[in-house]
């Protein structure tokens, strides 16, 4: 099982990335879904729209119907009937989207045709034996390369709800010799009313195709946009929002876990990059001394002003650390042996030389500290390399104390030069 950290803050954003990631997906495609359906519905009902229209404009009756079935197709293209039904389609095909506009009714049992040659099963994309069950009687199609068998087709699932609904109806027809297209189907009666068959008007897909399109890349760019900008508010914010997790509260310097966490990762990139790095452990001197006489209230301000004291002396890079009571470590990123005394050296002089002024007291309190000093060699761990620092603060402690103090790798005490 992995170990997950939740005072890292690198954590927490990986965590509310994703978790903001996959609501966002499901958001997106929510949308998209929304949009696909809105313009499916859109170009449905405007081919229903349509059908109604044409519909509007012809009469056809059984007779005619009866009349069409007889006749091939070059007869039936030179029909009185279908010259003046291609005539009247004629504008609504030139101002619209629409691909074809056609009369169609279904046949009886014993009208029904069949696929019976590999030609036909071609043609069709339907094996031998397929029923053939509705008759076009009326198309605003060139028939004039078909032969006269072409002039039927089979069923799907569209045509016969609307032969068994007889309403106005719509939706994505697949199975036509025509392709892929949204058709919209208007029932057609006689002056008898009694049923004859339906007025179907087919609008081809690509400007459907088109329009999803664009909607699908405006959304999977604000998907991107929105994803982008919303990972870069919340690699801030858990930057913010975790700081209580791994800091100390009251010196607010980071607290020892956070020390383990990042004391792995320094010796890690170290390592890897072949850079030193140093570490230091301070402690403040008789600090039990302040407590018991200025009341541990007035101890908590002291050490809380050297935190604030030590912060505003180290680099941008460097890390403090509350170890624990009065102890403080610090982390030197790049930095080795020679240039962390410096840093050390200077840390004392600075807490040596400020007067702490704290409560009601006109006295200042003046605090030393004590430090040691430890550079990551080769075969170190965390452990070892906070041991060593500790180490030399008790080898500090022990020649004085208000000093620095550090080990080498074989043990070795190195005194400040």
């Amino acid at each position: 099982m992995v170990n997950i950290r939740i005072t890292s803050p690198l954590k927490i954003f990986l965590v509310s990335f994703l978790a903001m990631t996959i609501a966002m997906a499901t958001l997106a495609y929510a949308t998209y879904q929304a949009c696909y359906d809105i313009l499916a519905k859109d170009l449905g009902l405007r081919a229903q729209f349509s059908a109604q229209v044409a519909a509007s404009l012809i009469e056809v009756d059984q007779e005619l119907v009866n009349q069409m079935k007889q006749l091939d197709i070059l007869s039936s293209r030179n029909h009185v009937a279908a010259m003046e039904f291609k005539r009247k389609m004629a504008p609504l095909l030139k101002h619209s989207d629409i691909k074809y506009i056609y009369v169609e009714t279904k046949l009886s049992g014993s009208e029904i045709r069949y696929f019976v040659s590999p030609e036909e099963e071609k043609l069709y994309a339907q094996p031998p034996g397929t029923p053939m069950e509705y008759f076009y009687v009326l198309t605003s199609e060139d028939e004039s390369g078909y032969r006269n068998r072409d002039r039927y087709d089979v069923a799907n699932p569209l045509r016969e709800r609307a032969y068994v609904e007889r309403v106005p109806t719509y939706g994505l027809d697949t199975n036509n010799r025509w392709g892929s297209v949204i058709t919209g189907y208007q029932p057609l009666f006689d002056h008898n009313n009694q049923f004859i068959g339906l007025l179907g008007v087919d609008i081809a897909l690509h400007q459907f195709d088109r329009s999803v399109w664009y909607v699908k890349n405006i959304v999977i760019m604000s998907f991107g946009i929105i994803v982008l900008l919303g990972g870069i508010i919340l690699f801030f914010a858990s930057k913010i929002l975790s700081k209580p997790l791994y800091m100390d509260e009251l010196t607010k310097l980071f607290n020892r876990e956070y020390m383990k966490i990042r004391l792995e990762s320094e010796i890690r990139r170290a390592r890897r990059n072949k850079l030193p790095l140093s570490f230091l452990m301070l402690d403040l001197d008789y600090f039990k001394s302040i407590n018991d006489c200025f009341g541990h209230q007035t101890g908590d301000l002291i050490l809380k002003k050297i935190s604030e004291l030590i912060c505003v002396s180290l680099r941008e890079e460097d890390l403090a650390f509350r170890y624990g009571g009065e102890e403080i470590a610090i982390l030197l990123p790049e930095t080795g042996l020679y240039e962390a005394k410096i840093v050390a050296e200077r840390l004392r002089q600075v807490i040596e030389t400020n007067s702490l002024y704290v409560n009601h007291y006109e006295e200042p309190i003046h605090v030393t500290i004590s430090i040691g000093l430890a550079e990551l060699a080769a075969k170190d761990t965390q452990e070892t390399l906070i041991k060593k620092a500790d180490d030399a603060l008790y080898l500090a402690k022990k020649k004085g104390r208000n000093c620095y103090q550090c080990i080498e790798e074989s043990g070795k005490n190195l005194s400040p030069e």
